[in-house]
């Protein structure tokens, strides 16, 4: 036992030794160049900020300025005097003229002015104790007013006090449900959605009257490891006192649609949700940010978010990224926001955002780059995919690495049947449902000029056999020579060259695992070797999964994977198993040595290492159309080899079912604490090294 152990140590041990070496050295590039970056991007140092894009891999690039800050509302020195911790602010266009509302909160009041701060008139100012969310329609100013936990109905013609909407009376609402009105919007038909602090059912549909009719847009509890073994395990009374509630919404907003968008701060996923007429999610933008406050959309329904970082967030309507600027400053220079709390867009393409901190709003306009981007974006929401090329083309004549450019051209010339330029500009856009539609363009036609010769080619070769059984049964002595030279290749490569003989015995671990086991255990079916040739094909496929599997099932490329980490996440975990297993069933009263071990483990994963390269091989002729055949065919690979894994460590310790199933959890956690024990170890010696390095670096200043 003393030999085969050291034998096989002295396999294993290298081999994790270079894995956790090389592991730090990247064996892919790490970053895509879709194309060269033109060299006439802007980088103005007029403006106290960067702007970026979308680029690939879902990284944030550079792009030219896209809105400048033009100017600033701020009411100090006014009649009326400044503003103080104002929470909201409202825009409305109507008869050429452009008014603002303002929720002037650490004031008490409603601010109503123009852009330039002129003609600024009072609201509320003996009534309102606390303002913070606004709400307009075209007879009322609403008014959310979190200090006396009331909604205020102001006539927008002399601003008087029409009527106030305490909480709802309906017993659906409870007497328990919180209300404390924060924010709200109202849609054209006096539907008001409400946002009540710590109102965790969603917001608050009312009509005019204050008369409740239902709760829409509640958010839903995030899944965790516990909540799933609670659904499991515990009673429904005990579900109850471990019931997890969802976020509450923080602010609304709503579209000339009528559609409303809601805004969950901090929530992990679906910061931005918009809901359809039913209440329901039908979209979220593609990248989350958490800190959003606020949202305003536009004619064109692009979204404009804000972030308490000072970060303005601009989406289109599908939700694609378009721009992002923005940020604190500590110089505090024009243009950039510190605590920035609502939005408004302007039918120009200004924007207006309120700083709560600065007590001011700045104005935004957009540049010639951003014009050229919206008006590039209204042709690609309308669908008019050819009529917007040239402007997207132009887009990235500006910046190449703007995603969305290629998303759109890709569907242009959908439109117009190049389907394999669309194909690459699908996948440089890194939009795999637009990239398999263009995949099954392209497949159907080359079937469709093909498939006449694929037929002969099948029936030719089905002749073929058939003849040549016909040959064979009638006149065997035609084919005996040929049938005699194919037995003595078989007899030479499989019966006297024993690697061969040791590579056929994967067939018996598929069919009968068990006996295969023992066969290895008490007749030496397969070396120590040969296991270590199928443990380097494994090493092997690792790579080449990366590499051959298709596009549209591979979530890896070579510009985004390190190589070493792929390989010592799969192989350096699948020897430590193998290990920790062993040193488990030594104390377990298991029968097999640590050679048996490694050998029955690594010969347990032949379906895997037979399906893996031909199943990655066909995911490059499917789409997700036939994606369930993908699908299976792993979930088959995958549980063959549990299967085989399972029975082998049965056989190999000479288990039961019960005391298998009891050794794996004994070495799953036994695997845990020893990974444990690596990270801790990591720490420290990082740590360590830090702390020599320091005095080094005082040593030589």
């Amino acid at each position: 036992m003393k030999r085969n152990f050291k034998t096989l140590l002295l396999i294993i041990a290298p081999i994790l030794v270079l894995l956790f070496t090389l592991s730090a050295v990247p064996y892919f590039p790490q970053s895509l160049a879709i194309a060269e970056t033109s060299s006439n991007i802007d980088y103005s140092a007029t403006v106290p900020y960067e702007t970026m894009t979308a680029g690939p891999e879902g990284s944030l690039v550079t792009t030219q300025t896209a809105f400048m800050p033009e100017s600033s509302l701020s009411l100090t020195g006014s009649v009326i005097g400044g503003l103080s911790s104002p929470e909201d602010m409202l825009v409305e266009e109507k008869d050429g003229k452009t008014t603002v509302y303002i929720a002037d909160t650490g004031n008490g009041r409603v601010v109503v002015t123009d852009l330039n701060g002129a003609n600024a008139v009072e609201v509320g100012k003996d009534i309102l104790k606390q303002p913070t969310g606004l709400a307009l329609n075209d007879d009322y100013l609403f008014v959310c007013d979190k200090g006396n936990k009331l909604i205020y109905l102001f006539d927008k013609t002399d601003y008087s006090l029409v009527k106030e909407l305490d909480k709802p009376t309906n017993p659906l609402v409870g007497a328990n449900t919180p209300y404390t009105p924060t924010k709200m919007t109202v849609d054209s038909r006096g539907n008001l959605f409400v946002v009540s602090e710590g109102c965790v059912s969603g917001l608050m549909q009312m009509n005019i009257d204050g008369e409740f009719i239902g709760y829409v847009g509640a958010n839903e509890t995030n899944k965790t490891l516990v909540s799933i073994l609670q659904n499991l395990f515990f009673s429904e009374a005990q579900k109850n006192t471990f019931l997890a509630t969802p976020r509450s919404p923080t602010n609304v907003a709503i579209d000339g649609r009528g559609l409303v968008y809601t805004v969950t701060n901090n929530a992990v996923s679906n910061t931005i949700k918009k809901l359809n007429t039913l209440g329901n999610s039908i979209m979220s933008p593609n990248v989350n940010y958490l800190a959003t406050t606020a949202v305003c959309i536009d004619n064109s329904e692009n979204i404009y978010s804000i972030q308490t970082d000072g970060y303005v967030t601009i989406f289109d309507s599908e939700g694609n990224l378009l721009f992002r600027f923005g940020g604190s400053d500590s110089l505090e220079r024009f243009g950039s926001l510190s605590s920035p709390v609502a939005v408004s867009a302007l039918s120009d393409g200004r924007i207006l955002v309120l700083d709560s901190k600065y007590a001011m709003a700045i104005i935004y306009s957009r540049t010639e780059f951003a014009s050229l981007v919206f008006s590039a974006v209204d042709y690609y929401k309308d669908g008019r995919y050819i009529d917007g090329e040239e402007l997207w083309q132009e887009v990235l004549r500006h910046n190449s690495s703007f995603i969305l450019s290629y998303k759109a051209l890709a569907r242009a010339n959908m439109k117009k049947n190049n389907y394999g330029l669309a194909l690459q500009q699908f996948k440089y856009a890194e939009d795999r449902e637009g990239y398999s539609d263009a995949f099954w363009e392209i497949r159907n036609e080359w079937l469709e000029n093909n498939l006449l010769w694929v037929f002969c080619v099948i029936i030719a070769i089905i002749v073929i056999v058939v003849v040549l059984k016909f040959i064979d049964k009638k006149k065997p002595a035609l084919l005996a020579p040929v049938k005699t030279g194919l037995s003595k290749v078989n007899d030479v490569h499989v019966k006297h060259v024993y690697p061969f003989r040791e590579i056929k015995h994967m067939g018996r671990f598929c069919k009968a695992t068990q006996d295969a086991v023992y066969e290895v255990k008490y007749h030496n079916a397969a070396s120590i070797w040969t296991a270590g040739v199928l443990f380097l094909w494994f090493i092997i496929l690792q790579i080449l999964s990366v590499v051959i599997t298709g596009y549209l099932f591979n979530s890896s490329t070579v510009y985004n994977t390190n190589g070493w980490n792929v390989v010592l996440t799969t192989t350096g975990v699948l020897l430590l198993l193998i290990l920790c297993n062993y040193f488990v069933s030594t104390v377990t009263d298991g029968e097999g040595k640590l050679k048996y071990c490694f050998i029955s483990f690594i010969y347990a994963l032949t379906p895997y290492l037979i399906m893996a390269l031909p199943l990655a091989i066909l995911s490059n002729a499917l789409t997700f159309n036939e994606s369930f055949v993908y699908t299976f065919l792993q979930i088959v690979m995958y549980g063959w080899s549990a299967i085989c894994v399972f029975r082998a460590i049965m056989e190999l310790h000479d288990y039961s079912i019960g005391k298998t199933i009891k050794n794996i959890i004994l070495t799953v956690f036994a695997f845990a604490m020893v990974l444990l024990f690596f990270v801790v170890l990591r720490m420290l010696f990082a740590q360590i090294f830090g702390y020599f390095g320091a005095i080094f670096a005082e040593v030589i200043r």
